[in-house]
């Protein structure tokens, strides 16, 4: 891409997400939503965090979650697809 502009909603969302996680968690993981433009240009408009568990070898992603989360959205949203993940 050409350029890449986070909304402020997003990057509120990241640290509300971020700031509420439980003290055993060391990071939290999640899914950016928005646009991306012909010219290449991505547009993050949202975000939504996203279940996880992880030890020390390995992350896993509740992906069933993340289906439901996607579909919810994408109803409400439906010009607005997965653009990136944040971690």
């Amino acid at each position: 891409p050409l350029a890449v502009k986070v909304q402020a909603g997003a990057i509120f969302s990241i640290l509300d997400h971020y700031l509420r996680r439980t003290d055993a968690q060391e990071r939290v993981i999640g899914t950016l939503l928005g646009t991306r433009s012909d010219s290449g240009e991505i547009d993050v408009r949202s975000s939504f965090a996203v279940l996880h568990s992880e030890t020390a070898e390995q992350v896993a992603v509740d992906m069933e979650y993340h289906q439901t989360m996607y579909e919810l959205h994408h109803k409400v949203n439906p010009k607005e697809v997965i653009v990136g993940w944040y971690a």
